[in-house]
């Protein structure tokens, strides 16, 4: 098992191949003082942030639950909006690191497809999770924090430009259609990817997620015909 210091990224049973996002911080497994100030910092407004909603999370909540004291905060963090573009800049890490994963350990887009909404299963039976945190922050700042919304934007086509690289990829291998676009076509992909998760938490069924590769695999096989 791989560890940063965040916690486990993926691991890898003998018989059962698994990937599972590290964007979920387990609990404290070093002390405080084992720790940096800022690592403590940004670890608890992750936790804090992706349970509680951006919008719901205040600076001093943040300080006590990382036992930091209010100057070493604003140290680091001199505003909540540069502690929140972190946020969003360590989720894009941990996102293009989740795809790189998956598509090192898949044959084709549809194993790739499979692999990641297999994983979102696995995230949405944690009772943390609470979906994109793209998304759920983008709603939750609306233009009040251009930065942030700056970095979001970042990482979605960041997202897209991976996904579309990808299908390039499968493209040549004779997976895709010739004539495809696979930049408008990862841009469908990925707005599948956003519309299972919002579904999911309108209606709490897990059985929405089921609807990702079935949505992708019609995007493809029409993706070639004019």
């Amino acid at each position: 098992m791989h560890f940063n210091k965040f916690g486990p990224f993926w691991k890898k049973k003998d018989s059962d191949r698994q990937v599972c996002l590290l964007f979920h911080p387990r609990k404290k497994k070093m002390s405080t003082k084992e720790k940096g100030v800022k690592d403590r910092i940004l670890e608890t407004a992750v936790r804090l942030f992706q349970t509680q909603g951006y919008g719901n999370t205040g600076i001093n909540q943040i300080i006590q639950e990382s036992q930091t004291a209010k100057a070493s905060f604003y140290d680091y963090y001199p505003s909540k909006d540069l502690l929140g573009k972190a946020y969003i800049e360590f989720y894009g890490k941990e996102q293009i690191i989740l795809l790189e994963k998956l598509r090192s350990r898949s044959q084709n887009a549809r194993d790739f497809i499979q692999a990641w909404t297999h994983i979102l299963k696995r995230q949405t039976r944690n009772s943390e999770f609470a979906g994109c945190p793209m998304a759920n922050t983008a709603a939750q700042i609306a233009s009040s924090s251009p930065s942030i919304s700056e970095e979001v934007k970042k990482l979605v086509l960041r997202t897209v430009e991976f996904l579309s690289i990808y299908l390039k990829e499968m493209q040549k291998k004779g997976q895709i259609p010739k004539n495809a676009d696979t930049q408008s076509l990862a841009r469908k992909i990925f707005a599948c990817y956003e519309g299972v998760l919002q579904i999911w938490k309108l209606t709490g069924k897990i059985s929405a997620l089921d609807d990702l590769p079935e949505m992708v695999d019609a995007i493809i096989k029409s993706s070639g015909k004019k």
